[in-house]
């Protein structure tokens, strides 16, 4: 199989915060295996990005850092798609919020 991207986590990597007002998103497929033996993995995983690129190693940091994986030593990304926000199959903010109001969440 092909990789987009293989390797660790970077150290020193900003905190991943969630960007409801950002126009872009990247969509990926995923595996982070753990120092201590197991591993997670992930597809059609959405994570807002800042602007409309990411770097492989970028990814692979916020995908650790947003499901707070302390133990992550191999980062595997499989596949990266950059996508606009409302381009997939995910809600809005304002459907999501309503949603919660009703109780449908």
């Amino acid at each position: 199989m092909i990789h987009v991207f293989r390797g660790a986590p970077s150290p020193g990597a900003a905190r991943y915060q969630a960007r409801p007002d950002s126009a872009w998103r990247v969509k990926l497929a995923f595996r982070v295996d753990f120092a201590n033996g197991g591993h997670v993995e992930g597809e059609g995983f959405l994570l807002d990005i800042p602007g409309a690129t990411v770097s492989g190693q970028g990814a692979a940091d916020m995908v650790v850092s947003s499901m707070n994986l302390l133990r992550a030593a191999t980062v595997t990304i499989f596949s990266m798609e950059l996508v606009r926000r409302g381009q997939h199959d995910d809600c809005s903010l304002e459907q999501v919020s309503s949603a919660c109001q009703e109780g449908g969440l």
